[in-house]
């Protein structure tokens, strides 16, 4: 192609020299100085002649000609700078991939703007093997910044890193340093060696926790994109007010809240219904353990949720998530759902407190899990892993796709494959009581070498037993989990549920006469079933609710 030729008409009108006052498609300024240039002869295309001008030895060893940006051919960040282009035009070469934005063909490569460094920075528009120190990944096909007096390399894009961030995975704020020093370091996103002679984040509450400068900033889903240097920290509202050695006054509810030990025991035979207890944060039974009663009403809490902070950061979102205590909430076209919410981790109902912000909402058990976490089903940590969006991702007990949310994964590779466990199945209680056993009900995460053939209590369909199953230790019944929380896994009897166009329902216990389901016409078999207010006679099973 011709470097005169018009790029709406190729091929058919070339560019003719001019010195005409008129704004230049190239770099966007006027001449007024009517210096020469080049217009075409069908349309006002009009380019300055040192826009034009296509020997530019100190940026490429090749001819570089001004060329329309096409999206779908070119590419879409300068080689200099790497920015997305932001003009039509942009100078390519036609030997190689190599092409430039207009202001980087026109402007000194020398840049003085860094933060961390007192010497200016030359910019070498040759590609070179070398590795970053500012973020310490090795690169062959770069264009590097140099600084001739301390031997310093960089990325050009690793220039403007932020120096004081928020990331989801941690919940004190990261400072980015020069260098970490000698030391194994881990980087706390991804669980891979960090360089200690390069740039990385650290914490300086937790002197131990580092990360990559690339896994800190270069993905939206970790980092919400604030830089936080010059701005004090917001002072973090406590759950509760003390007001004696005794008694606490909760947010999330009007009256006062009194410390005392729970009485019943996980152990205990044919748990009186009166007695099993449900917290209304997490809606898990409590069992001999410290908590706070309401003094005037049966609102109860665990001390572990008591204490919930009221922010939180969390790998659902690059956003703080907000404790609220009372969900409702608007969904399409118009429908309305009061006191329960689908949460987006685990995929199940939840009648308790949430962790809330205008993207996600997700309960309180899966938002403890921020990070790492240790199940004693498996030997290693697991770490949240939202970011390798692989086909057939599944997770190893339940065997349920989880590569369109998140997902923990173990970091050693080696020795078990990747390991992969989903939420829902994570946050499963390791030991249950259900109606259909006098006992205790624990988790069980299969059994080798068994030839035995064991069934359902529930469902009366065969249990895996290399899968999870709950077990009772002292009839040895079975139960697939799936079977005894089905879709409802946080529930809390007594609740009044808002479900849109049914209308207003009681979650009360199943007694043995089991209610006929008035949508699916067979006897409700779940755990719990919804009780309409307007009409005492009218039943909903949970499964057909949920």
């Amino acid at each position: 192609m011709d470097w005169l030729q018009c790029p709406y008409h190729y091929n058919s009108s070339p560019l003719n020299p001019t010195n005409v006052s008129s704004k230049c498609f190239a770099c966007y300024e006027k001449n007024h100085d009517n210096k020469s240039g080049y217009m075409c002869n069908l349309c006002s295309f009009y380019v300055n002649e040192e826009c034009m001008n296509t020997t530019i030895p100190s940026r490429h060893k090749h001819p570089l000609k001004i060329a329309r940006y096409i999206y779908d051919i070119n590419p879409c960040y300068c080689s200099l700078c790497e920015t997305g282009f932001t003009t039509k035009y942009n100078y390519q070469c036609s030997q190689c991939s190599f092409v430039i934005c207009i202001p980087c063909a026109r402007k000194p490569l020398i840049i003085n703007e860094h933060k961390d460094h007192k010497h200016e920075l030359q910019q070498i528009p040759i590609k070179l093997s070398f590795t970053c120190d500012a973020c310490g990944l090795w690169s062959t096909d770069q264009y590097p910044c140099i600084c001739h007096q301390c031997c310093f390399i960089v990325h050009r894009r690793c220039l403007h890193f932020p120096r004081v961030i928020c990331i989801n995975r941690h919940d004190h704020r990261i400072s980015y340093v020069r260098s970490l020093g000698p030391g194994k370091w881990i980087c706390g996103v991804c669980r891979k060696f960090v360089n200690g002679e390069c740039g990385a984040y650290s914490c300086f509450i937790c002197p131990n926790y580092v990360v990559h400068s690339k896994c800190a900033t270069k993905r939206y889903y970790i980092w919400d994109g604030r830089e936080l240097e010059g701005h004090p920290e917001e002072d973090e509202s406590k759950p509760f007010e003390v007001i004696d050695q005794n008694l606490i006054k909760h947010f999330s509810h009007e009256h006062n809240l009194e410390a005392s030990i729970s009485t019943v025991r996980l152990e205990e035979d044919a748990l009186p219904r009166e007695e099993d207890k449900h917290c209304y944060a997490c809606t898990m039974p409590l069992y001999s353990e410290l908590c706070y009663k309401c003094t005037q009403c049966d609102f109860i809490l665990h001390d572990a949720c008591a204490n919930l902070p009221r922010k939180k950061r969390h790998g659902v979102s690059a956003d703080q998530l907000t404790l609220i205590a009372k969900v409702d909430q608007r969904g399409k076209y118009g429908s309305y759902f009061e006191n329960y919410f689908w949460c987006a981790i685990c995929l199940r109902y939840c009648t308790g407190f949430a962790y809330d912000n205008y993207l996600r909402r997700i309960d309180v058990r899966c938002a403890s899990i921020s990070n790492e976490f240790k199940h004693e089903s498996h030997p290693h940590w697991l770490f949240v892993s939202p970011d390798e969006k692989k086909e057939d991702m599944r997770c190893e007990v339940c065997h349920y796709v989880v590569q369109y949310t998140l997902y923990l994964r173990c970091s050693d590779v080696r020795d078990c494959d990747g390991y992969i466990l989903c939420f829902r199945c994570a946050t499963l209680p390791t030991s249950v009581r259900h109606k259909y056993d006098d006992h205790p009900l624990y988790l069980h995460y299969g059994e080798k070498n068994v030839t035995s053939t064991y069934f359902c209590g529930i469902c009366e369909g065969e249990i895996y037993l290399k899968g999870w199953f709950y077990r009772c230790n002292d009839c040895v019944s079975t139960l697939h989990t799936k079977c005894v929380f089905k879709n409802l896994l946080h529930s809390r009897p007594g609740y009044s549920l808002v479900m849109d166009t049914k209308g207003t329902f009681d979650l009360i216990p199943n007694r043995l006469s089991r209610p006929i389901c008035y949508l699916c016409k067979n006897r409700c078999t779940d755990d719990l079933v919804l009780k309409k207010k307007a009409d005492k006679n009218l039943f909903m099973c949970c499964s057909c609710g949920f």
